[in-house]
């Protein structure tokens, strides 16, 4: 499971392509491109790679810095875009709830860096048990971050600590996921890395919560 992670400025650009290609036909072209970079980009995803300094405005292929990471970045581009797509197959939500659809998505093809980031943006601005939550789900998924990258003691750490945010707060406190059905697929995770065990499947899924039906509040 564990991976070299990127460099960081490399590491912040593809986060930033991420972030807005489920709204962003410009940043998902961006994507497209890195994902399969045959020929030049298209202007608009160009301008888009060049504003993240990925290449070299009118460039038609990656700096040479970011070079050596080339088939890492297309493999990850390529998470990205199905991420952006599965955020855009469904109501995007406002607020916390549109957060919360683009981090499902992003986990879901484990991007979660990006998790972070996009959590951690509505989480600066929360109160009561809904920053716990957001700050429970945050660590879970810097938790898998440090774990797909080797570092299992960091990763046990923040594990323990977000599933017990979590565990704190109704189930309920984040509408829009399922909370009971991460912190009971994560059980088994904590358990393992308290035996100093890696386990071998892929990560839990973020799962959507089922929407209420109509006529109950």
């Amino acid at each position: 499971m564990a991976t070299p992670g990127f460099p960081l400025p490399l590491r912040n650009a593809l986060a930033e392509l991420a972030l807005a290609a489920g709204e962003d036909d410009d940043a998902a072209a961006a994507l497209g491109w890195l994902a399969a970079p045959a020929d030049a980009p298209p202007p608009a995803a160009a301008a888009r790679l060049a504003a993240v300094h990925l290449i070299d405005p009118g460039g038609r292929a990656l700096l040479p810095v970011h070079a050596p990471h080339a088939a890492a970045v297309a493999a990850h581009a390529s998470r990205a875009l199905r991420a952006a797509a599965a955020f855009r197959r469904g109501p995007a939500g406002v607020d916390i709830v549109r957060a919360c659809r683009v981090a499902a998505a992003l986990w879901n093809e484990r991007l979660f860096f990006e998790v972070h980031e996009v959590l951690e943006a509505v989480w600066k601005t929360a109160a009561g048990a809904t920053r716990q939550a957001l700050q429970g789900v945050i660590q879970i998924a810097v938790a898998y971050h440090h774990l797909m990258h080797g570092n299992r003691r960091g990763a046990r750490s923040l594990l323990v600590e977000g599933r017990s945010r979590l565990a704190s707060v109704p189930a309920t406190t984040l509408p829009a996921l399922d909370v009971a059905a991460l912190l009971a697929a994560t059980a088994p995770w904590e358990a393992a890395l308290a035996r100093h065990e890696t386990p071998a499947d892929e990560p839990p899924p973020l799962a959507l919560a089922a929407p209420m039906p109509r006529g109950r509040a």
